[in-house]
């Protein structure tokens, strides 16, 4: 199965989900899909950006020794985004509309997350 495909399937599996995207800790986007109701928001760029987020969450916690970052999440009032690491390289990320299934959105990075790693 493809990156695209495995993204696509979230999308497919979350009520309520946007856009998913496979992502370098340096903010490169290794691919994504967008699905056609993203909520008037460039979520392709703002997906970029919250790499950012992440990489600054990821050297706080080793500066405390706090251990590796899982799972971050972003909440505004137009979308909630939800980053899984996949390797120290890659990571997940979900977008969905405040209203959509952020549980699910959870389960399915977790899951899917070492299926993309083999494949990296």
């Amino acid at each position: 199965m493809s990156f695209r495909e495995h993204l696509e399937q979230v999308c497919r599996n979350v009520d309520g989900a946007v856009a998913c995207s496979l992502m370098g800790a340096d903010g490169i986007e290794v691919d994504t899909h967008v699905q056609a109701d993203a909520a008037n928001v460039d979520v392709k760029s703002l997906l970029v950006e919250y790499s950012a987020v992440l990489r600054s969450a990821r050297e706080a916690a080793e500066a405390h020794e706090a251990g590796g970052v899982a799972e971050i999440a972003i909440a505004t009032d137009k979308l909630l985004a939800v980053a899984r690491t996949v390797s120290p390289e890659y990571f997940m990320v979900v977008a969905l509309r405040p209203d959509g299934n952020y549980g699910k959105a959870r389960y399915l990075l977790r899951v899917t997350a070492p299926r993309l790693r083999s494949e990296l």
